[in-house]
C-alpha cells in the first residue's frame, strides 16, 4: 500500500477538523486517512494500483480550501460546563447491550431505554420550546423536490450529503426483467441499471426546507409564526458515518419561526437562554458557541467566516471523552430573508425573516451515554429526574 504525508503546521484546530471530514471524499482511490496530531502530518493510505498523482491533487485543493482556518473559524463561547464524567466505550457498549443496532452504513435502530431517551428529547422539546413559543405542528414529507433544494441553495453548499430517490421506470417490459433478475437470485445493484427513473426528489436533508415551500406566496399577518415538525432526515457523509455521532439516517425535531426580522430575532435570543438552561439542569460537559456549516465548496472560507462574524449559526456542542472531541446536539440558525425571498414569504410588506433550531435526537442519545454511562445511579439529577418522571407518566 501506498502512503501519503502532507504537513499541516499552518492549520488551526478547528480548520483541522473541517478538513479531516472532507478527506472522507476523496474518492475511491484513498482508502483511509489520519491526522496525526503528533507531528501535525495528514497521513493518506491509497489503494493498490491507485492514481497516485489524481489523489494528491485532491488532497492538494481541500488543504489549500481549508488553510488560514484561525480567520473563517474565529469563535465565541456563551456558555461552557464541565461534569464529572464516566469513561466507557460507548458505541461497543450501546450494540452489546442491543439498545442500538447498526442496519445499515449511517442507519441504526434505537430500543429499550436508548430509544426512551430520545423520546424524553423530544417532551422535553415540547415543554421547553413548542409551548412556550406556541409551535404549530405541521408534518411534512420524508423527500423534498430538488427543485426546492436548489432554491435554498443545498445544492452550491452540501452537495455531498444528497440521497436522492428514484423508482423503476413504470414500463411493464422494465418491471418484469427487474422482476425476473430477482427472482432467480436475489436483488443485485446492477439490476437497476438503465431501469431508473430521472431523479426529481430527494430524501429531505434537514427539516425546515419543507416549512419555507409550504409557505411560498404567503403574506404573514402580525409579527409571524412559529412551526415545529420531526423528520427522518439524511445527509451522506462519507467515511464520516460512524457510531451515533454522524449518522446518514437521522431524526431531527426543529422549531422554526418566521417573521418581522425583530420577532425571529427576539425568538432565536430567547431560545438561547433556554437551551443553556437545559443544559446546565441536565449537567451536560458541553459549550454553546458560534459554529459554521462544514460548506463542501471552494467558497467555503467566505461563506464560514461570514456565518461566524454574523453569529449567524450557533451550536450545544457536548463532549465526547471517549473520542476526544465534541460533537453539535443542537443548533440555532439565523437565515435573515434568505428564505423569504426564494419562496415570496411577505411580513409587513417586506421579505420575511426566518431562523430555526434544531435537535438531533441520536446524537443526544449518544452524548448522555458518552458522559455519564449506563447505570443510571451515575447520571445528573436534573437528567434522572425527567427520565424517572418520563418513565412514571402516561404510557400512549
Amino acid at each position: 500500500m501506498n502512503i501519503v504525508t502532507m504537513p499541516l503546521e499552518d492549520f488551526s484546530d478547528d480548520a483541522v477538523a473541517q478538513l479531516t471530514y472532507a478527506l472522507s471524499f476523496l474518492g475511491e482511490d484513498a482508502e483511509s486517512h489520519e491526522v496525526r496530531t503528533i507531528d501535525r502530518t495528514l497521513v493518506i493510505t491509497l489503494r493498490a494500483g491507485a492514481d497516485h498523482e489524481a489523489v494528491l491533487e485532491k488532497a492538494r485543493a481541500l488543504l489549500e480550501r481549508y488553510r488560514g482556518g484561525d480567520v473563517a473559524f474565529r469563535s465565541t463561547v456563551y456558555f461552557e460546563q464541565h461534569a464529572s464524567l464516566v469513561p466507557n466505550d460507548t458505541w461497543e457498549e450501546l450494540q452489546r447491550r442491543r439498545l442500538v443496532t447498526a442496519v445499515g452504513d449511517g442507519h441504526v435502530i434505537l430500543r429499550g431505554q436508548a430509544a426512551q431517551l430520545a423520546e424524553l428529547v423530544d417532551r422535553k422539546v415540547d415543554h421547553l420550546f413548542a409551548r412556550p413559543f406556541q409551535a404549530e405542528r405541521e408534518i411534512y414529507p420524508a423527500t423534498i423536490k430538488c427543485e426546492t433544494l436548489d432554491r435554498c441553495n443545498h445544492f452550491t453548499s452540501f452537495p455531498e450529503h444528497l440521497d436522492f430517490v428514484a423508482h423503476l421506470r413504470p414500463d411493464v417490459e422494465v418491471l418484469k426483467a427487474f422482476t425476473d433478475d430477482c427472482r432467480v437470485g436475489g436483488w443485485k445493484p446492477e439490476y437497476n441499471h438503465n431501469r431508473m427513473s430521472e431523479q426529481r426528489y430527494a430524501i429531505s436533508p434537514s427539516c425546515c426546507y419543507h416549512c419555507y415551500e409550504g409557505m411560498e406566496g404567503w403574506a404573514l399577518e402580525g409579527d409571524g409564526r412559529c412551526v415545529t415538525t420531526t423528520v427522518n432526515c439524511h445527509r451522506f457523509e462519507g467515511r464520516n458515518q460512524t457510531s451515533l455521532s454522524r449518522l446518514r439516517s437521522f431524526t431531527m425535531r426543529e422549531v422554526i419561526w418566521v417573521g418581522t426580522p425583530k420577532y425571529v430575532l427576539a425568538a432565536r435570543h430567547r431560545a438561547d437562554d433556554v437551551i443553556v438552561g437545559w443544559a446546565r439542569d441536565w449537567g451536560m460537559a458541553c459549550t454553546y458557541e458560534t459554529a459554521n456549516d462544514m460548506f463542501f465548496t471552494d467558497d467555503y472560507a467566505v461563506k464560514a467566516s461570514f456565518q461566524r462574524q454574523q453569529e449567524a449559526k450557533r451550536e450545544l456542542r457536548m463532549v465526547i471523552p471517549q473520542e476526544g472531541r465534541s460533537i453539535s446536539v443542537f443548533s440555532s440558525n439565523f437565515h435573515s430573508n434568505t428564505f423569504g425571498k426564494a419562496f415570496s414569504i411577505t411580513a409587513n410588506d417586506r421579505p420575511a425573516a426566518s431562523a430555526c433550531t434544531g435537535w438531533g435526537f441520536e446524537r443526544w442519545v449518544y452524548a448522555i451515554y458518552s458522559q455519564f454511562g449506563f447505570d443510571t445511579a451515575n447520571w445528573p439529577n436534573g437528567l434522572l429526574r425527567d427520565f424517572s418522571a418520563y418513565l412514571e407518566g402516561p404510557r400512549a
